[in-house]
């Protein structure tokens, strides 16, 4: 069984599709249990990290009567809670804007589902069960939650650099552990868009960047980088548009080198009654399903707020150096595949 263990988790590397539904057979495999644990630990220093710095914890909902529209591709999964439709959660986003009339500064760790595009099956780093940090403060500006970001990142590479580096080398995948340093470049939507052109890809404006496109931006920076403020039309409602152009959003995303892609997704939140009415109708969302999010937003019970999700299981794959995602929690969901635990 062990050797049948090995191999299997082994193959998941290089093809997913056939062997990914056997991940659960190499759960004791030193190179799966150990990256789990690296993860713990991760987990753990994140938490300190901002337990140090006033967050307060809140516990994640798992159904909501409308969750996050702004998947990317992604559908939603749907449950009967007493005869009346209900979302799985795909995202917090709404019950961290909400809860920062409370707690000026929060997070969750919070478990998400959506049914991701089955061409994802191969990316690496996609799961359609994984886990996000939503961290979300109020009254809090772009650069305010970036700092948090940078400063989180920079803190616990460095503790699990010190404390867990044998840990890192035993999985096997890295000479040395990684250590990130902030602060990050930065580029706009449409600065990446003309790099990227000049390295080969042609990335239509609108448009996400493809991920060999990410890929090719961050080993052209060779360092996480940061892509701010992407057209309205490519994301989801609540996000604030930019003053002085509102053709953009006050947003951004994380972009982890050697192309593992995006790890952090966040911006600035849009909070005016009128403009998010405007917003939902554009995206012919059912207004009816956000309407107890909405009467709150209409009554002023939602204040300026800006936040961030960060990937834990991409984040884990990435300091443990694995190629695929599956490695990174212990029952993967990857994309496409039914029957597996």
């Amino acid at each position: 069984m062990v050797e049948r263990e090995i191999d299997y988790l082994e193959a998941i590397e290089w093809d997913p599709v056939k062997y990914a539904k056997y991940a659960v057979w190499g759960v004791r495999h030193p190179r799966f249990w150990k990256t789990i644990l690296l993860q713990h630990y991760l987990l753990k220093y994140m938490r300190e990290h901002l337990y140090s710095r006033g967050f307060v914890e809140l516990l994640p909902p798992i159904i909501s009567l409308a969750s996050d529209p702004g998947l990317r591709g992604a559908k939603k999964l749907k449950t009967i809670y007493y005869g009346v439709e209900y979302d799985l959660t795909s995202s917090v986003i709404m019950y961290k804007q909400l809860s920062v009339a409370v707690f000026q500064k929060i997070f969750y760790v919070a478990r998400n589902i959506r049914e991701e595009p089955v061409e994802n099956i191969r990316s690496g780093r996609h799961l359609s069960e994984f886990t996000q940090l939503d961290i979300e403060c109020g009254l809090a500006s772009v650069e305010g939650v970036i700092r948090v970001a940078e400063e989180l990142l920079g803190e616990v590479t460095r503790i699990l650099a010190d404390k867990h580096g044998d840990l890192i080398q035993e999985i096997g995948l890295r000479r040395e552990p990684v250590v990130l340093k902030p602060s990050f470049p930065r580029l706009t939507y449409d600065e990446a868009l003309e790099i990227v052109r000049r390295l080969g890809y042609n990335i239509e404006w609108g448009r996400e960047l493809s991920f060999e496109a990410e890929k090719a931006l961050a080993e052209y920076y060779d360092s996480p980088v940061w892509i701010m403020y992407y057209p309205v039309v490519s994301r989801g409602f609540y996000y604030l548009p930019r003053e002085d152009d509102p053709r953009y959003n006050q947003d951004f995303n994380l972009i982890l080198p050697e192309g593992y892609g995006e790890v952090i997704d966040g911006g600035a939140r849009e909070y005016r009654y009128e403009q998010l009415v405007e917003r939902i109708n554009k995206l012919d969302e059912p207004m009816e399903k956000y309407k107890w999010f909405l009467e709150l937003v209409k009554r002023g019970a939602v204040p300026p707020s800006s936040g961030w999700g960060l990937g834990v299981e991409r984040l884990t794959r990435y300091l443990a150096g694995h190629r695929h995602i599956a490695y990174a929690t212990m029952y993967p969901k990857i994309p496409g595949l039914t029957g597996t635990p």
